[in-house]
């Protein structure tokens, strides 16, 4: 046996993957933890007052009355994935002696044999994890939960369950509210089935990737009579339309608050494909009275979004129809989404928005559309106009063009990322009051439309990073302070800019700046006059260029840096002095950097070896020269300035 002070906590493995729920559950319990995974054969002796014992990965192949010593602290208890050649076995009352247990992982375990008699004493065990365990259905019609009165949470996904038919044991389980079923084999959930679940509401019902059929309402009556469903998970189904819509009837009148129909593989004809329907309006008639105010559709093959498809849905809040086949939006399609806040179409084949593809929801307050990862080309003029509420609008990964002819006033986020945008026309009257800009993987050339940019006035991040920028057109524009906070200009050509001295004055609006991202843009050398006026600035990020020097004035007007990463340049000197000004500074990035060995740098190493400033070098933690003369070497600054 082993025996465990009541201070120690010992770690000798990872978590299982499959004990990842339990993560978040451990992390509240501040006293002992005993985590053991050494091939035990048996259950050790812990501290009497441990909180959390974790005993997965182990080769524990029985479980009995007398495996525990009294531990009347003990709230998780982990035992899932036990490395046996036999079958796990909980026998009669095992866990009697653990009267405070919350928590209760067997899962992973194949073949795992229960006592009916194995959870007795178990009265505040709220979640039990009984996944992955070769159970069949008699581990729902045997009594097995009568004492688990506290009980919340019931896994029982991917095992071998055929029928759904909880025995009256489950009537007195009162806290009940998340059963998932996942991954079994139930073939029918029919009329009384349910029966000793009525009268209760279950947050959460996974029925998903099981062999569900579906019959005739007149055969197959409600089976959830009497019960409130907070999410029904019916993903996976191999359900076509019709099947659907005679699934939702044979439920009319359920309450449901979230309908989650994930990876519907045959709900929708595909792109280019008739043998299979689109849904219909009357595909969701049978939730017309059941309160829906979450529908997700992702990943399935809808290639068209029919007229008043959604109109069931009086008080939908969230739909989510992405990364499915939709390349057509019908006229009216979003008619009777009166309350819709946020809409998903994400991933899909769409390529032209019209005038009609949203108007239907002109009237409701969405604040938040995904068109990201679509082949929108084409955005007609004033198409999204009627969207006053809008505060959310991604269209990343498309095939823009040009800044979309529409106004939409209420915007504050707006991602533009990966199109073919090539100017900011029209920029200021699309959004606005932006606050965040995402315009990175484009294809602007012009630095100039930086300061077309902050013309939003409102704007606090903004982000051109990987463009094509590597110009600068001279302006007459006068243009005043920004309330800019974030800036990345990284992985462009701005060396160019600024190697033929122009567009020195770009940063001069940028007043309350506090970040700027400069890396990887081919940068010899910076004007000395750059970052004038940057007062607030406090991260500067010059990594992954080519500099050689550092002028001795570029930094005079950075009081408030506190971070700089000049990393990964072509420096061959450095001396305290161009650090000097920056009195604020906390951290300096010196990584991959090799400076030419001259005892002037002896300077620079006396100031580095005794400043407050953290300062990051290259992963020996050591920083070195290269000797100037044959034969070529790398020569530690430690060693160089013994040799001065």
């Amino acid at each position: 046996m082993i025996f465990l002070s009541p201070i120690v906590l010992l770690i000798l493995t990872i978590f299982p993957s499959h004990s990842a729920n339990f993560i978040p559950q451990v992390a509240k319990y501040r006293n002992i933890h005993i985590r053991l995974a050494e091939g035990l054969v048996s259950i050790p002796s812990v501290p009497a007052e441990s909180q959390v014992l974790l005993l997965s990965f182990n080769r524990i192949s029985s479980i009995s009355l007398d495996s525990f010593q009294s531990l009347p602290q003990l709230q998780v208890l982990t035992l899932g994935a036990q490395v046996t050649s036999v079958p796990v076995y909980v026998g009669q009352a095992a866990f009697q002696s653990l009267p405070n247990l919350t928590t209760l992982d067997l899962g992973s375990n194949n073949n795992l044999r229960l006592h009916l008699d194995a959870f007795r004493g178990l009265s505040r065990l709220e979640t039990l994890l009984l996944d992955h365990n070769g159970l069949n259905e008699s581990v729902l019609e045997s009594g097995l939960f009568g004492e688990l009165t506290s009980l919340k949470k019931l896994d029982l996904s991917y095992n071998n369950i055929r029928r759904l038919q909880p025995d009256p044991s489950f009537l007195g389980l009162h806290s009940l509210s998340t059963i998932l079923l996942k991954l079994n084999k139930i073939r029918d959930v029919c009329g009384d089935a349910l029966q000793n679940l009525q009268g209760r509401r279950l947050e959460l019902l996974d029925l998903s990737s099981n062999p569900l059929q579906v019959h005739d309402t007149s055969f197959c009556p409600n089976p959830f009579r009497n019960i409130t469903l907070g999410t029904l998970d019916i993903s996976s189904m191999a359900w076509n339309a019709e099947k659907v819509e005679t699934f939702f009837k044979i439920i009319s009148g359920t309450q449901v608050n979230h309908v989650r129909m994930r990876h519907s593989a045959v709900l929708g004809s595909g792109f280019g494909f008739n043998n299979l329907k689109n849904p219909q309006k009357s595909t969701f008639s049978g939730l017309s009275q059941s309160n829906v105010y979450i529908l997700d559709l992702a990943h399935s093959y809808i290639s068209e979004l029919s007229s008043d498809i959604f109109s069931v849905f009086p008080k939908l809040l969230s739909l989510d129809v992405s990364n499915s086949q939709v390349n057509h939006i019908s006229p009216g399609a979003f008619t009777g989404l009166t309350q819709l806040v946020s809409l998903n179409m994400s991933g899909n084949l769409i390529g032209e928005i019209t005038s009609s593809s949203f108007a239907s929801l002109s009237s409701s307050p969405l604040r938040m559309l995904d068109l990201s990862s679509n082949h929108i080309g084409v955005i007609q003029h004033a198409a999204l106009n009627g969207f006053g509420s809008l505060d959310s609008l991604s269209l990343r990964d498309n095939a823009l063009t040009n800044i979309p002819p529409v106004k939409l006033p209420g915007l504050t986020f707006v991602s533009l990322k990966q199109n073919r945008i090539s100017n900011t026309f029209g920029l200021s009257s699309f959004c606005p009051d932006c606050k965040l800009v995402d315009f990175s993987s484009n294809r602007l050339t012009d630095l100039r439309n930086l300061w077309d940019i902050l013309e939003l006035r409102s704007l606090q991040q903004l982000l051109l990073s990987d463009n094509k920028l590597s110009q600068c057109y001279t302006t007459n524009k006068l243009l005043g302070n920004s309330s800019l906070l974030y800036l990345d200009v990284s992985d462009n050509t701005l060396g160019q800019v600024w190697n033929d001295g122009q567009c020195s004055d770009i940063f001069l609006p940028l007043t309350s700046l506090q970040t700027l991202n400069l890396a990887k843009n081919q940068i010899f050398s910076l004007p000395k006059n750059l970052f004038r006026g940057l007062k607030r600035l406090q991260t500067l990020d010059l990594s992954r260029n080519n500099l050689r020097l550092i002028h001795q004035e570029l930094f005079t007007d950075l009081k408030a840096l506190k971070s700089l990463n000049i990393g990964s340049n072509n420096l061959v000197a450095l001396s305290s002095s161009n650090f000097t000004p920056l009195v604020s500074l906390q951290s300096l990035d010196l990584s991959d950097i090799t400076l030419i060995c001259n005892c002037a740098i002896n300077e620079f190493w006396n100031w580095m070896t005794t400043t407050n400033v953290t300062v990051k070098v290259n992963h020996k933690d050591e920083m070195s020269c290269l000797s100037p003369s044959p034969p070529v070497r790398e020569i530690p600054l430690t060693v160089y300035f013994n040799e001065c």
